[in-house]
Formats: C-alpha cells, structure tokens, sequence
C-alpha cells in the first residue's frame, strides 16, 4: 500500500481543522500547510461526502470536523481518499490462485495487521504526538 500525497494532504488539513475551535476556510488551511487550494477543495469535498467534515457557507463558514478528534482514525481517511487500501490485488478480490498460492496467507495477514494499526491511530493521538 502506497499513501498518495492526497491522502497526506487530507490528514493535514484534518489535523488544522482539529485545531480551529471553529470553521476554517479552504484558504487558511492551504496557505498553513503549502497545498494548492483548488486541490485541497475537491479533497475536503470528499472527506465531507465521507462524514468526516462539515461545510458551512458564508463570511464566517468553511469547514470542520463532523466528529471529534478521538472518532476520526486514520483508516477511515484513507479509505475516503484512497482508490484501494488493500496491499496487494490478491488481498480484495478472489484470486485464481488462491488455492495454490503459497504467498497469500502472508498478504493477508499483513494487510489485516496494517488495517488494525490504521485503525487503532485517531485524530486525537496525532495531536496529542504534535504538542
């Protein structure tokens, strides 16, 4: 599994909106952590069709979390901002040499084991890190 830049961007700008007591704009959050704002849109866009975020229109709008910190975990974020999360094309789908394969127990447990730990890291523990 290979974390594209959008997912890091994604968690960034998660990160900043965990911060902000408030809303935040698309352009605060850009210009804090160097990303295109145009690009960090369509991002936000997503992670709010995925729940994660809230959007608030007018002077004082933006976005914030729709969760709290200690509910959002990484794994959620990258499986909204990823095409696929599994490690190796065998893992998600039905492999027709699943059966004499002498790998596949070992990407499935690997994967399995990464998943865990994705999930097992919130919001709240990266801010925590941070301080």
């Amino acid at each position: 599994m290979r974390i594209s830049k959008r997912s890091q961007y994604g968690l960034r700008a998660l990160f900043r909106l965990a911060e902000s007591s408030g809303y935040s704009s698309v352009r605060e959050v850009a210009e804090r952590e160097g990303i295109s704002p145009d690009y960090l849109e369509k991002i936000l866009s997503d992670l709010e069709k995925g729940g994660l975020i809230k959007s608030k229109r007018g002077v004082a709008g933006g976005y914030a979390l729709a969760k709290g910190p200690e509910e959002i975990n990484l794994k959620d974020i990258l499986e909204i901002l990823e095409s696929t999360m599994d490690l190796v094309e065998c893992v998600g789908a039905r492999c027709e040499r699943e059966e004499c394969c002498p790998t596949v127990s070992v990407w499935r447990k690997l994967d399995r084991t990464i998943k865990e730990k994705l999930e097992s890291i919130t919001l709240k523990d990266l801010m925590e890190d941070h301080e």
